[in-house]
């Protein structure tokens, strides 16, 4: 037999409960008359359902638009805003935050935003409620920036520029219990990025305003914008106009010409080195390609990894050839120039000396790169020494120059034998393929830099090579004038 359950017992009017104790709540609250339990002011963390229209943007919003709102503004048209946002009232925020108070685009309002503004706008355009949280807590502790940046990481389609804007935000903001603002270890711990990402991202904001547009808008990638952004003036500063003049001009190598930033950094530098010796850089003249059997011979073959290949046409721009393909042969070959008996032009001993010097730096340049060559482009190099024993004391007190100057391999070897009699005993494969490579390389250019004889199909052979590897290397006058003689020889 079950038992019923006690009646619940209905408590005394007075006695602290039933309508005695709402009327006493009713007048400790101030509401007499025909006011209403909900004209309480709300309190935080309370869910409130607001007309859009009473609720102003934030001005630390760092977005710079609002993309891709025909799908949400469709989507709250039907169903509604579902996700709350966050709210504070407006006079709060200003208050706590009064570097700000002149930016807040209507002050009038009651309410203003923290995240939340793209479902702000999709309310605003179907006339939707928006749902949202109250949070003065977040303005009177100073944490409005932590909650944007926070809800930063799990947006989708914000900018680098715009994702570094927050972080930077953040880093500005003054601690609530001292007049400093966060340190960066602060800022990454709040941010809930890692330590590069974050440097990563506020460097973008130290690069000229054009090429932060060419992050924004995803024409230059993040990692690009921060290569760029590690190049630095005369004295070491990556922010002095001068500064800023070196990044625009690899931004502009890597759009006018198709270049990658590191190609586009190692023209930067041959360039620096004219302008530092007085000179003008030059302007690239055609290149002519050699048929198969004479890339063969001098170490032709496909673009570094990573690049792709180019031919330098007769108006000095870059033509892109395919990944993965060589530069058709559409223009005059030069493999057997060397039997021409024409003169070469007059005297310009100074003009050659000079464009030796540009191809050192470019070797150079090269060979510090981490993909400087092919092992096909290597291998055709070391053959050429090998069958011209001839070259190779030269070309490896030469080789033994440049890697020591790069510090690669065993620097302590003052003797270019001792030193790569280190490197074949190392076991190292990867320093071993460099030193070979960079053999071959230095006999080329010893070669073309001999003052007593004239330039030949492998002279050109060597030069295109700088021309279309991650040197990025640009043709002299006197370079371009060899280029023009033998390419009439052959006409």
């Amino acid at each position: 037999m079950t038992t019923p359950l006690p009646r619940p017992k209905r408590k005394k009017k007075g006695g602290g409960g039933g309508s005695g104790s709402l009327r006493a709540d009713r007048e400790r609250a101030g509401l007499t008359g025909g006011r209403d339990i909900h004209a309480l002011p709300p309190e935080d963390g309370e869910l409130l359902e607001l007309d859009p229209e009473t609720i102003s943007p934030n001005p630390m919003n760092t977005r710079f638009e609002l993309r891709d709102m025909d799908a949400m503004i469709a989507d709250v048209g039907e169903r509604g805003v579902h996700t709350p946002g966050i709210v504070m009232h407006t006079k709060v925020f200003m208050e706590c935050y009064p570097q700000w108070a002149s930016r807040v685009k209507y002050p009038e309002r009651q309410f203003i935003l923290g995240p939340g503004h793209r479902r702000h706008a999709a309310a605003l355009a179907t006339g939707r409620v928006m749902p949202a949280v109250l949070r003065d807590d977040l303005a009177r502790k100073r944490r409005v920036e932590e909650e944007l940046v926070s809800e930063n990481n799990s947006r989708r389609g914000l900018s680098p520029i715009e994702q570094a804007l927050a972080i930077e935000l953040l880093r500005q903001r003054v601690d609530e219990d001292e007049e400093r603002t966060l340190s960066f270890d602060e800022v990454v711990e709040r941010a809930g990025y890692t330590a590069g990402t974050v440097s990563k991202y506020l460097a973008l904001l130290k690069l000229p305003q054009e090429v932060q547009q060419a992050v924004h808008v995803g024409d230059l990638s993040m990692r690009a914008g921060y290569s760029l952004s590690l190049l630095k003036d005369s004295a070491g500063s990556k922010v002095s106009a001068e500064a800023h003049a070196l990044q625009l001009r690899g931004w502009e190598l890597m759009r006018v010409e198709k270049l990658s930033v590191e190609a586009a950094k190692n023209r930067l530098a041959l360039e620096g080195k004219q302008f530092h010796a007085g000179k003008s850089p030059a302007v690239p003249a055609p290149v002519p390609e050699q048929r198969e059997e004479s890339n063969a011979q001098a170490g032709q073959g496909q673009a570094p990894t990573g690049e792709t290949a180019k031919s330098v046409s007769a108006s000095g721009g870059s033509s892109v050839a395919p990944q993965g393909q060589q530069v058709a042969s559409s223009t005059v070959t030069l493999a057997n120039a060397e039997e021409s008996s024409e003169p070469a032009p007059a005297d310009g001993t100074a003009l050659r000396e000079a464009a030796a010097e540009q191809r050192d730096l470019a070797c150079q340049l090269l060979l510090a790169e981490d993909r400087y060559a092919k092992g096909a482009e290597s291998s055709a190099r070391l053959v050429t020494v090998v069958l011209n024993p001839n070259e190779w004391k030269q070309a490896a007190a030469k080789a033994h120059g440049w890697l020591v100057a790069l510090k690669k391999g065993p620097s302590s070897k003052k003797r270019p034998t001792d030193y790569f009699a280190a490197v074949a005993a190392s076991g190292e494969p990867g320093l071993m393929h460099r030193a070979a490579f960079a053999i071959g390389l230095a006999a080329d250019e010893v070669r073309a830099a001999d003052p007593d004889r004239e330039w030949d199909a492998r002279d050109v052979a060597h030069v295109q090579f700088l021309v279309t590897s991650r040197a990025s290397y640009q043709l002299s006058e006197w370079e371009q004038q060899q280029v023009e003689r033998l390419s009439r020889v052959k006409q």
